[in-house]
């Protein structure tokens, strides 16, 4: 059996021969913290501007490819002559394919390919992918029930539920369309690796394709995500400075540096600006805090209201004010810069879950609602609506609060996913605690 090195030197030859590249001062490193990640060699360094990876798009992996020259489909990439399909017995049938959302297809395809072992093209890849009976270990939503039960009375607890119930649905009716010489291989434990691969390593089309094949898609280019080989090593870092570029004419990918790194350094990705809960679901890490940063908040849902314009139905509220150096995700949620010089009470708050309550409380009412953000967070509205607004989210955070404490684990932690849910609960709790005496001295 090849070795992690073995398998990771055969996966940069494979992107090699096609073109790809990755910078000769960066090598692949592999430690039991980050896993594989790249790192700076010995003696090297990498400036502003450096190409860290280039990845052809013939190696990519993706809806695209389950349709790519299919015969019942006009679409074709210029970037996969003859397609990823050279047997009609790899062909997915038509009607599979016309109905399946596109995000179901391409974690078919990956399925595929999993089951076609050693014979698909894409095989130097896939073996160097955490497999099938390693899922337990990644995402939340894959998680053992003991481990998930540690979650309970936190925002991630009701959105595991919600992606199991839909990767129920997805499975069902998927494999319904598929001829039942499928059925025993396409199994609902593969179909949950091929979602945690897609959704813990993929990116969006709309980065890397070009405008010619992304126009000529039977979908919308986001309906779907794309798996980059070599490309995906790269871990996340939320102060990356990096860019993306594509090659039209070579049809190739390139991840950028826009800061420097020493020998030694790990080279970063990055992956946007995601919240701890956003990356326990999506990726299964947290980032700790520390002064220079944090990650930690609390979501908040509202109704959506067609009446309320582009406010969102998602809103957050921070460990520390917007306005603190370290609260960079929040403040990057911010619908305008000018909300951080709110009122004090309000600082942990993002401000479209204060400009909700303010519509909620003022629609309908004797009072007009015609001020302006900034007067909304300033306090310069009726002394009324402001009490109820504080009073609101007050009432809210409390009671979330009191479902964290309510759900403590019976048990002490046994293994890595239950510590690390311990330590997430506790980022959690200081949330509701800062913003609570936050909003009381208001």
């Amino acid at each position: 059996m090849a070795t992690v090195t073995e398998r990771f030197d055969a996966l940069l030859r494979w992107v090699e021969a096609d073109g790809g590249s990755l910078n000769p001062a960066v090598e692949i490193y592999h430690d039991d913290l980050t896993k594989a990640s790249f790192r700076v060699k010995h003696s090297f360094s990498l400036g502003v501007d450096d190409p860290i990876v280039t990845l052809p798009l013939s190696k990519s992996l993706s809806y695209i490819n389950a349709i790519d020259h299919h015969p019942d489909f006009t679409f074709s990439s210029s970037f996969s002559p003859g397609g990823a399909n050279t047997q009609d017995a790899c062909l997915f049938p038509a009607d599979f394919l016309k109905v399946t959302p596109p995000h179901v297809i391409g974690r078919f395809f990956l399925m595929q390919q999993q089951l076609l072992g050693h014979k698909s093209k894409w095989w130097p890849y896939i073996r160097t992918l955490p497999q099938p009976e390693h899922m337990s270990s990644i995402l939340p939503a894959m998680w053992p029930s003991e481990d998930i039960d540690f979650l309970r009375g936190t925002n991630a607890f009701a959105a595991v539920q919600d992606i199991k119930s839909t990767l129920k649905k997805e499975y069902k009716h998927a494999i319904r369309l598929l001829p039942e010489s499928y059925h025993s291989d396409y199994t609902r434990p593969l179909y949950h690796w091929a979602y945690s691969i897609f959704t813990s390593r993929s990116f969006r089309p709309s980065l890397i394709l070009p405008p010619q094949i992304s126009s000529g898609l039977p979908c919308n280019v986001d309906d779907f995500s794309v798996l980059l080989p070599l490309y995906d090593i790269g871990n996340h870092s939320p102060l990356a400075k990096i860019a993306w570029a594509t090659d039209e004419e070579a049809q190739s990918c390139t991840l950028r540096c826009r800061q420097t790194y020493s020998a030694g350094e790990q080279v970063f990705n990055n992956y946007g600006m995601k919240t701890n809960v956003e990356l326990l679901l999506g990726y299964g890490f947290i980032i700790p805090e520390d002064d220079e940063f944090h990650n930690d908040y609390i979501h908040i849902k509202t109704k959506a209201d067609p009446e309320a314009g582009d406010l969102a139905a998602t809103h957050v509220v921070s460990l520390r004010p917007m306005a603190h150096q370290s609260s960079l995700v929040g403040r990057s949620r911010l619908l305008s810069a000018d909300s951080l010089g709110c009122l004090p009470c309000l600082s942990h708050i993002q401000d479209t879950l204060v400009v909700a309550l303010y519509e909620s409380i003022t629609k309908g009412g004797s009072e007009p609602n015609n001020a302006s953000l900034t007067e909304i967070m300033r306090g310069e509205i009726a002394d009324e609506i402001l009490r109820k607004i504080i009073d609101s989210l007050g009432s809210k955070l409390s009671i979330d609060l009191e479902d964290l404490e309510v759900n403590e684990p019976e048990y002490e932690a046994t293994n890595r996913n239950q510590q690390l849910v311990v330590r997430y609960r506790d980022q959690c709790r200081k949330v509701f605690e800062n913003t609570l005496r936050s909003l009381m001295a208001g």
